[in-house]
């Protein structure tokens, strides 16, 4: 599928000649992802948000999330999902043996995703954070608009099956990098179908929040903390499927754009999340999330 992505991304560059397109990247090891951006504005006039607060941000890409102005594809993998499916798949006993007391870390630190690799194809209004001096933008934009993901495989227990599934979301979300201080955040609210009638179609709601400050105390409760929240709900009688609750911390180090970080939580995972064979393989109502991470400004 990434391979196919690709060969698409090389094809629709050809067509445009590189007018209005631009590449980026993102490399961690919970969500590494290669983007390409088509600018849909004849004139180019990206907005600004360089000296807006997080605030008046929200209320101007909600303002005109009906004037679409970028369409982005981007390809992502989970490189941490990946190695727990593999290691699974190739030291079971191992795998096994990290279990205690009905904790198993390899379930811990992977907990909450649930494909290996996605592509996804955006349409929405995009703002960006730039000084005006020609630096490269990178990550610092912001998004909001309608997102539509789609892969070939889900996760359960750290193995992989055949499922060709389908995300669609409304969403807002950004990057902003300053020079002692980095923001993330993400708002979403969607749907996901499955061609696999084990995995239980559902509609969800979400919300993620890390700030990191390189001049303040790593023991703030508002800065260099971050937050994650979902829950998800049958699609057909809306009983609940899922609840995941994750909070961490950052530790900003002395190597200029590098900080540490590990986040704690809990996900739930109730009885009508799965059907058929997935149902009887037994489910896990009760799931630590363990994260540890690091970040680093490129």
């Amino acid at each position: 599928m990434i391979k196919a992505f690709l060969t698409f991304l090389l094809f629709i560059s050809l067509l445009n000649a590189q007018e209005g397109i631009e590449y980026d990247y993102e490399l961690d090891i919970y969500y590494s992802n290669v983007s390409m951006f088509l600018d849909l504005d004849s004139d180019r006039n990206i907005t600004n948000g360089n000296s807006m607060s997080e605030r008046e941000i929200y209320s101007q890409l909600f303002y005109k999330t009906l004037q679409p102005n970028i369409f982005l594809i981007e390809a992502s993998v989970h490189p941490m999902n990946i190695a727990g499916t593999y290691f699974r798949n190739n030291h079971e006993y191992d795998y096994k043996n990290t279990t205690v007391s009905n904790f198993n870390m390899v379930k811990a630190l992977t907990a909450g995703f649930e494909e290996p690799y996605s592509i996804t194809f955006f349409l929405g209004r995009m703002m960006v954070f730039s000084k005006n001096n020609g630096e490269r933008v990178g990550k610092n934009r912001a998004y909001v608009g309608y997102m539509f993901t789609v892969g070939d495989k889900s996760i359960k227990d750290n193995q992989e099956h055949n499922d060709i599934w389908g995300n669609f979301e409304f969403k807002l979300k950004g990057t902003r990098e300053k020079k002692n201080r980095d923001l993330d955040w993400s708002f979403r609210i969607g749907g996901r179908i499955h061609s696999n009638s084990d995995f239980v179609d559902t509609v969800y709601f979400g919300a993620r929040r890390s700030s990191i400050d390189y001049k303040k105390s790593v023991w703030s409760l508002f800065y260099n903390s971050s937050f994650t929240t979902m829950f998800a709900f049958r699609g057909d009688n809306f009983k609940m499927t899922e609840a995941e609750i994750v909070g961490g911390k950052f530790i900003p180090t002395s190597y200029d754009g590098l900080s540490l970080g590990l986040e704690i939580g809990y996900l739930y995972t109730s009885d009508f999340k799965y059907e058929g064979e997935l149902k009887d393989d037994g489910i896990n109502n009760h799931q630590a999330i363990i994260r540890p991470n690091l970040k680093y400004k490129f």
